[in-house]
């Protein structure tokens, strides 16, 4: 695949096709990213580095090219890059290239960054200094309450259960027996191709989905929700985002409502009288990751179509000014639990209109800090979801609402996420004192399996609802799909099975924040600990292909899960 060739076209048009995959596998000391060995992580950084050196050299010409108004140069210039020297992808890359320049240039144009701090602020090569990127919102003047520590219920306690589904990526072009590895980058569908020589039938796409460069096919998608229905309690849904496929360079705003509509469509036939309350992520929106919160009106296609989806789906009307005015809201659940639903894509490297100002979009972190303000008044415990993982935020952003956790430790009695795809979580910790855990948010895996992924679900169980009930999440259990085993059997029902429970897995008394803290000290202490094989089977949710993890390995795993912080502020080794 021509993945790196992609990546320099990024230089270009600070596109973001496969960035992620190339981030999730740096390695130092002192940032702890995931990759299977020392060798792959230095390679991978010194990928990283060769790019913001390239990016330093070119982007001063790119962005006098366009202020010069000669972007005709600079996109043949790109599209030379992107097609390669087999003049692969030719129209995939004249579509990408006319899907992100216009936002590009005008991000260029009127960002107020220069040259090697947009390099730095996108690639993440090194923090960026420049006010526009580094701000701060003030907390509350009230002193917060003394810590304590939740009763825990009595085991014959009422409880409720919450589906958590995140990350479908529904692909309604998927084709069985099409190319899974192939030179774009989503394969799996009939126009995939490839300049490889070695394409073999092990190549092709499996009947219910692949591992490798693909998103869901519909039939799998409807075999999880038939699975859901017949085998599954549960009370309500969290749905947080990232509904489309991976094809950014042929999105359309109409493909992106047209999945919306088949997502409610499948909702209310398979859970009829389920309320389901709903994020966006960083694929729902067109192009791809581009939220604007200086133009609230360009994003009215989106906010005012959702909104009457989610209205049906069960969130109250009186939420229609914040949902119109960037897809968040909050409501009260149930006497003493009030939910948060954060557009924190908002918050997003690639959503390139940061680089002109990043400060607070839409005052939605404000607007956080008063409704918390307002609960912590009241007594009130509070849920909050999001799409993007906390630590994939921008820093000034990330900073912010791990100021807002600590703040709030005693409201905030859940996070839920997805973006990452894999099986993960993130601990915050005291600001004073940096050994003390003060909350976690949880990462549920994806439905897709992109890339080298099962697909999966879990399901939260809490305390409540009763009068004094604590809503601590008491437990959680993730259901997968062995895809390599199921397409063994392509015709036929596929078999959903339990993964694992938090509690039971890991020997856990509790899920609060310091059960967690004991188990990473528990595995930073003892590396070859049988307990990390479990964490890590269960990452790529049961993945059969997974490379093994060496010691370097381990310990960027384990120290990942200790850091809610995009600066990766908690030091492990």
């Amino acid at each position: 695949m021509h993945f790196e060739l992609i990546q320099l076209t990024t230089l270009f048009f600070l596109s973001q096709i496969q960035c992620d995959y190339l981030k999730r596998v740096f390695y130092s000391d002192s940032t702890p990213l995931l990759c299977t060995s020392k060798i792959e992580c230095d390679k991978a950084k010194a990928k990283l580095n060769t790019y913001c050196s390239m990016c330093g050299i070119i982007m001063p010409v790119v962005k006098f090219l366009v202020i010069t108004d000669q972007t005709e140069v600079v996109e043949r210039l790109a599209l030379s890059i992107c097609v390669g020297p087999d003049k692969s992808n030719t129209q995939m890359c004249k579509q990408l290239i006319n899907t992100y320049k216009k936002t590009v240039y005008e991000v260029l144009q009127e960002t107020p960054l220069s040259e090697d701090e947009l390099c730095h602020a996108f690639l993440e090569c090194k923090p960026v200094t420049n006010k526009v990127l580094n701000w701060t919102i003030p907390l509350t003047n009230i002193s917060k309450p003394t810590i304590t520590t939740p009763k825990t219920p009595s085991p014959d306690s009422p409880s409720v259960r919450i589906l958590h589904l995140t990350d479908i990526h529904l692909d309604l072009e998927y084709q069985p027996g099409s190319l899974a590895n192939c030179d774009q980058p989503l394969c799996c569908r009939n126009e995939s191709t490839s300049t490889k020589k070695d394409v073999l039938i092990n190549n092709l796409a499996g009947q219910w989905g692949d591992y490798r460069f693909c998103d869901l096919p519909l039939w799998t998608l409807e075999s999880m929700f038939e699975h859901i229905s017949k085998n599954e309690k549960f009370d309500f849904i969290y749905w947080t985002g990232d509904l489309g496929p991976h094809d950014v360079w042929v999105d359309s705003k109409p493909t992106q409502l047209a999945y919306f509509e088949k997502l409610t469509e499948l909702f209310q036939k398979y859970f009829p009288g389920k309320k389901v309350y709903s994020t966006v992520g960083n694929h729902d929106t067109e192009p791809d990751n581009l939220y604007p919160f200086s133009q609230p009106k360009s994003m009215s296609w989106l906010y005012d179509f959702i909104y009457e989806d989610w209205i049906m789906l069960g969130v109250p009307r009186s939420q229609k000014s914040n949902i119109l005015k960037g897809g968040f809201y909050t409501f009260e659940l149930y006497p003493g639990l009030r939910l948060f639903a954060l557009n924190n894509v908002y918050c997003y490297a690639y959503n390139f209109w940061l680089f002109i100002d990043s400060f607070d979009p839409l005052e939605q972190l404000n607007f956080l800090v008063k409704v918390l303000q307002e609960s912590e008044n009241k007594g009130e415990k509070v849920h909050i979801i999001g799409h993007i993982n906390p630590s994939g935020c921008m820093r000034s952003f990330s900073e912010a609402y791990y100021k807002i956790v600590n703040r709030y430790e005693s409201t905030i009695i859940g996070q839920f996420f997805g973006h990452t795809h894999s099986d993960e979580f993130e601990l915050f910790y005291d600001l004073d004192d940096k050994k003390r855990p003060v909350g976690i948010a949880y990462m549920t895996g994806s439905v897709s399996t992109y890339t080298f992924q099962n697909p999966a679900y879990r399901i939260f169980t809490i305390d409540g609802f009763y009068k004094n009930s604590t809503f601590q999440i008491m437990d959680h259990e993730t259901m997968f799909l062995n895809i390599s085993e199921t397409n063994m059997k392509p015709n036929e029902t596929p078999i959903w099975k339990k993964e694992y429970s938090a509690k039971e897995a890991y020997g856990l008394k509790s899920l609060q924040p310091s059960e967690w803290n004991e188990l990473i000290e528990r595995l930073w202490n003892n590396l070859e600990d049988p307990l990390f094989d479990k964490i890590y089977k269960f990452y790529s949710k049961s993945y059969d292909l997974a490379k093994s993890c060496d010691l370097n390995c381990r310990k960027s795993f384990i120290c990942k899960f200790r850091q809610a912080r995009s600066d990766y502020s908690i030091k492990c080794y």
